[in-house]
């Protein structure tokens, strides 16, 4: 099963970028994949002119991604949030779960955009300014996961 994946990291090139992505990877508990391979032919430097609207549009898949989710589950009649302390554990919980892992930073099979200076699936104003301050400085990484 593939994956693919947009990582917004900090670094002076290619390389370095590279090495914290795959870092990152090879530490985190909660998503395993059996391979890896970061795409450099896709992979753009912050001072890129398509760099912003490929993180825009990035960021436009998780947003979309959390909205459809939220859509199901309101069609499973789940519409204020005291209808949560109904929720059966099961597919239902397991669609607020992922929603709640967007909101809160964690990685997931589910994310297409990730933010791996602040930990999470948008990018803050304050990134933002430093990013446009210092382009040199950060990457949007694509990457292709296998998982067996």
């Amino acid at each position: 099963m593939k994956f693919y994946h947009e990582t917004l990291t900090g670094g002076p090139n290619f390389k370095v970028c590279k090495r914290k992505v795959l870092h990152f990877f090879q530490n985190y508990q909660l998503v395993r994949y059996s391979h890896i391979n970061i795409l450099e032919e896709d992979s753009v430097p912050a001072s890129s002119p398509v760099f912003l609207d490929r993180v825009e549009k990035a960021i436009l898949k998780n947003r979309r991604t959390v909205h459809d989710l939220i859509k199901e589950l309101q069609g499973e009649g789940v519409i204020t949030l005291d209808d949560l302390q109904e929720l059966p554990q099961g597919y239902k919980s397991k669609m607020l779960h992922t929603v709640t892992h967007f909101l809160d930073g964690f990685f997931g099979i589910d994310t297409y955009f990730y933010n791996l200076e602040e930990d999470s699936h948008w990018v803050s104003e304050e990134l933002q300014k430093k990013i446009e301050a210092s382009p040199s400085g950060y990457w949007l990484l694509t990457l292709e996961a296998n998982m067996e």
